[in-house]
């Protein structure tokens, strides 16, 4: 009888010292996931081990787990009462909902709740593994030593300071250690059971413990002796940032040190069912330090929306009621953000949540009960705003005069800007009257001025090197990052408030039905463009980035002083040629210098060789890439020509061959409506559409009619930036 008190009283000190092991598991893994109710896990633990502690029947105790389990699942997930009739449609609901994702393959769109099921089983299993581990080998050293390296990996390599947990742990895993080795000597030996004898030997190993463990947790400690793993880890594998290495394409939120060449990433994040192409926005930022962005301040200005109210922002929604869309989002792999369209409205969730939108940076979060929660599934409702062209022409820098001390953010720049930035924004803007024409000339700047879209050769500024004036004038090369943040610069050197966005392209479109069209947005979709306010209009999206076009919608009601009629041109005469000059004859030094050149030549045979080599190879280069270059001529080529209907229709005849490149043939017995029609749905666009019916018109027209060439060469261009983007 005394023996059996004396175990029982050691067996339970020994599950009071693992339950507060197991806390210092349960701690961090709360705190990084953002995760509540750390009470009701707390509690389960203590239940299992007090289940294990008593040997309840295994029948039992599952029975008792699982109660608990079935009943944390509707206390927190579901908004009924748990004993109501509900509860158990709730429960077959979540599980038919979660094992259809599971044997599909979608294991992204595992529910909340389902995860929180799975997260009590390991710790029920890890529970049954420790019982073991105490009541038959007496030794729980392996488990000690494997929660010493969790804290200690989750210190060095995450936010969470374990330095307190890991001498808590450390405590109270060496008194388990010797009070199981005293335990497990006992059994292996003929001693006497006395409980207090055995004490004896405890006691002083526990005054050590106890007296090392206030040690170390008041005395000063020094720094650590060895070199931070994490760059050198980072380093190795190919994920640091700061030295130029690879980065992983998607979105993040650490923008303080752009540039640098990113792997590709088809991952898919999410899918988007809507009735329009949209750019998925996700955040702005307002400093740019001359390496990257970052926020101007930490300061948090939320400000909250019930589910399904209206939500007001700096973006303006249009005024059209019948222009009212919605997007339905179905996330795969989570952000702990909401994704936002241009003229956003409101957000729908089918969960009982608020939604917390930042003032300063415009993330929109999901929360509940106070707690910043991810959604799976959500709708936007959106109604796009539209633009007068008229208006946007009359704005004037006049027109800031007066405008908040709040948009003195969106036009800083670091003192140590090179001031030839500022000089190209001045030369590029200059023949520009109205702040829309200057941003305007800016945003389409990169695409007539060598730069080059690309996310392998892009280079890492130097330390005191600017990372827009590299890209302008040095190299030319870079992704959206580049375009976007040198743009911006630009804006703001110009006194144009601008600001740098951040978020998702419109992703890979698929087929539509019921009205809606699916689109896959995968990692390589992250994005970033820029928002610049015109006064009189408010803040506008800009797309510089070669390949990419934004859909902004602008209503062209500048009303014409005059309609330009054009007839089919007549054969033009041929103009008579000048005649051409005689040639001096050389001089006697210049054929002296050209015979030696030459004789050099004849002498190094090597160099014929060379030039042949890199001629073939630059031919086969060209040949290689001409889908991308050619049409690039004849948009350069286009824009020099005159509006006439002659050259109209060699640009349409460019186009079609364009397209046969990309793989869009015209099918015999299929009109020109219909391919119109075909190559809109394929591309996204409506301009195709609009140039047919001018080419038809002109083909088959008796009566001359009036065109806005210049509308006609937009939507071209458009269509021959689509096809090579």
């Amino acid at each position: 009888m005394k023996k059996s008190v004396a175990n029982n009283i050691e067996m339970t000190i020994a599950y009071i010292i693992i339950f507060f092991i197991l806390r210092e598991w349960l701690v961090p893994i709360m705190e990084l996931t953002d995760t509540g109710l750390l009470q009701y896990f707390l509690v389960f633990i203590g239940l299992a081990l007090v289940l294990s502690l008593v040997n309840v029947n295994a029948v039992l105790s599952g029975l008792v787990k699982m109660g608990y389990i079935t009943w944390f699942i509707v206390y927190a997930y579901a908004d009924n009462p748990v004993l109501s009739l509900d509860t158990p449609i709730f429960l077959m609901e979540q599980l038919k909902e979660n094992l259809s994702v599971i044997f599909t393959g979608q294991f992204g769109l595992v529910t909340d709740s389902f995860r929180t099921i799975l997260f009590f089983m390991l710790i029920w299993m890890l529970v049954y593994l420790i019982h073991h581990w105490i009541t038959v080998h007496s030794n729980i050293f392996y488990f000690f030593v494997i929660t010493i390296f969790f804290i200690a990996t989750l210190d060095t390599f995450s936010e969470y300071d374990g330095s307190v947990a890991i001498i808590k742990v450390v405590v109270l895993g060496l008194v388990m250690t010797g009070a199981l080795f005293v335990r497990r000597l006992w059994l292996q030996t003929d001693m006497p059971t006395n409980l207090f004898t055995k004490w004896k030997i405890i006691m002083p190993m526990l005054l050590v413990v106890a007296f090392s463990g206030v040690i170390a947790l008041f005395l000063p400690k020094i720094g650590p002796t060895w070199a931070d793993p994490v760059p050198f880890i980072k380093s190795a594998t190919g994920q640091d940032e700061g030295a130029g290495q690879q980065k992983k394409v998607g979105y993040g939120e650490d923008d303080s040190r752009l540039g640098g060449p990113f792997v590709e990433d088809d991952g898919l994040v999410f899918n988007a069912y809507a009735e329009d192409r949209n750019y998925w926005r996700i955040e702005t930022k307002d400093t740019y330090t001359s390496l990257g962005w970052i926020q101007s301040t930490d300061d948090k200005d939320f400000v909250s929306y019930r589910n399904g109210e209206k939500i007001e922002g700096s973006l303006l929604a249009g005024n059209d009621v019948n222009n009212r869309k919605k997007a339905k989002i179905e996330m795969v792999n989570v952000l702990p953000v909401v994704m936002q369209t241009y003229g956003l409205e409101s957000i729908v969730a089918d969960k009982d949540v608020s939604f917390l939108r930042n003032e300063r940076d415009e993330k929109i979060r999901a929360s509940s009960s106070g707690e910043v929660v991810s959604l799976y599934n959500y709708t936007i409702e959106y109604n796009k705003p539209v633009y007068s062209l008229e208006q946007l022409h009359a704005s004037t820098f006049e027109m800031y005069e007066g405008l908040d001390i709040s948009f003195e953010r969106y036009l800083q720049l670091p003192g140590n800007l090179p001031q030839r930035v500022g000089d190209l924004a001045l030369d590029v803007t200059k023949e520009s009257a109205s702040v829309y024409e200057k941003v305007k000339a800016v945003e389409n700047y990169f695409d007539r001025s060598g730069f080059r879209y690309d996310k392998t050769a892009v280079a890492v500024p130097e330390i005191n090197q600017d990372y827009v004036d590299q890209f302008l004038f040095d190299t030319k090369i870079g992704y959206c990052d580049n375009f976007s943040t040198s743009m911006v610069v630009m804006l703001r050197s110009l006194g144009i408030p601008a600001r740098w966005v951040k978020g998702f392209s419109s992703g890979s479109a698929g087929a539509k039905e019921d009205g809606y069209r699916k689109y896959e947005v995968t990692n390589n979709n992250a994005h970033s463009w820029v928002e610049a306010y015109i006064p009189g209009s408010g803040w506008m999206e800009f797309e510089p980035t070669i390949g990419f076009l934004n859909d902004i919608n602008i209503d062209n009601d500048i009303e014409k002083n005059e309609e330009q009629v054009l007839e089919k041109p007549k054969k033009p005469e041929p103009k008579p040629t000048p005649k051409k000059e005689e040639k001096k004859e050389q001089r006697d030094t210049e054929s002296s210098i050209i015979a030696k050149a030459w004789k050099w030549l004849k002498d190094h045979p090597i160099v014929w060789w060379s030039v042949g080599i890199f001629i073939v190879a630059l031919v086969l280069m060209l040949f290689m890439s001409r889908r991308k270059w050619v049409p690039k001529m004849h948009v350069r080529s286009y824009r020099k020509k005159e509006a006439n209907w002659s050259n109209f229709e060699a640009s349409y005849s460019v186009l079609m061959t364009q397209l046969l490149h990309l793989g869009l043939r015209r099918e015999e017995g299929e009109t020109l409506r219909a391919f119109a029609n075909r190559v809109d749905t394929m591309l996204e666009t409506d301009d195709m559409k609009k140039l047919t019916d001018v080419y038809e018109q002109y083909i088959y027209g008796e009566q001359p009619i009036n065109i806005n060439f210049d509308e006609m060469k937009e939507s071209w261009e458009n269509l021959i930036n689509r096809t090579i983007g």
